[in-house]
């Protein structure tokens, strides 16, 4: 998650209950599955407030699969382990070489905020090992484009074949993609043209509601359980390896 959402949320623990947070939980168990190796080096570029790394320590059901974890985040002020991290093999820093090789890079809601998307795209391949796997996703449609994108500091909005396009050119190859969020597409798109343009956003991700909350999980897992959307979503999924067309 985004730091500059983090404040709509009390600690970690809560952050980890929000329903997109835990739709996107099932993607990234997803690509340990795809890599299916019990010796896993993972790196996690704009890993914000860490959300994902406590899910791959503390609650992934392929935990014990995970022999290191590296977040980096050039937001980050304090390097040190949190406490639920502590005991476990994970670090922290603001940049990372690409002497560092990973088998799974997770790249979440990253790409946008980054003006020179493909110059990102080649560094995140030099850091993946011949056979690993890099996970993205990214806010789609440009139509979906308001004032929380200007909020959060994106430079654009993809769709699935301007995803493709861009990773293909910087050496990857698509090994899937589609979109996800699409029980929320007509909802978000109605009060993004409705709302003025001048309504001012502090982020999409807060509270809600206990029952809304279980009911909008359970609908991220059944949309991932039947494969995602292909023709339609709110962000875009991918997992990518190094290859050409």
């Amino acid at each position: 998650m985004d730091i500059r959402e983090a404040k709509n949320f009390d600690d970690i623990e809560e952050e980890i209950n929000h329903w997109w947070i835990r739709t996107r939980f099932n993607y990234i168990n997803e690509i340990i599955e795809y890599y299916n190796s019990s010796n896993i080096n993972i790196v996690e570029y704009g890993c914000g407030t860490c959300n994902n790394i406590y899910h791959l320590i503390n609650n992934s059901p392929h935990s014990s699969k995970i022999n290191s974890i590296i977040g980096i985040d050039p937001n980050l002020e304090n390097l040190d382990n949190p406490v639920w991290a502590k005991d476990s093999n994970c670090f922290f820093d603001n940049s990372l070489s690409s002497t560092h090789k990973a088998d799974i890079i997770l790249a979440m809601d990253v790409l946008e905020h980054i003006k020179e998307d493909h110059t990102a795209l080649k560094e995140w391949r030099n850091t993946l090992k011949p056979d690993g796997l890099l996970l993205i996703t990214v806010p789609a449609f440009q139509h979906l484009w308001s004032n929380h994108d200007i909020f959060l500091g994106h430079y654009k909005r993809y769709n699935k074949k301007s995803l493709h396009d861009l990773a293909n050119s910087a050496g990857l190859k698509v090994v899937k993609i589609h979109y996800i969020f699409s029980f929320i597409y007509p909802l978000v798109y109605f009060l993004r043209k409705c709302l003025p343009r001048n309504f001012k956003s502090n982020g999409d991700l807060k509270k809600s509601n206990h029952i809304i909350n279980s009911i909008l999980t359970f609908m991220g897992y059944l949309e991932y359980k039947l494969g995602g959307s292909k023709n339609f979503g709110t962000s875009v999924v991918g997992i990518f390896k190094i290859g050409g067309t």
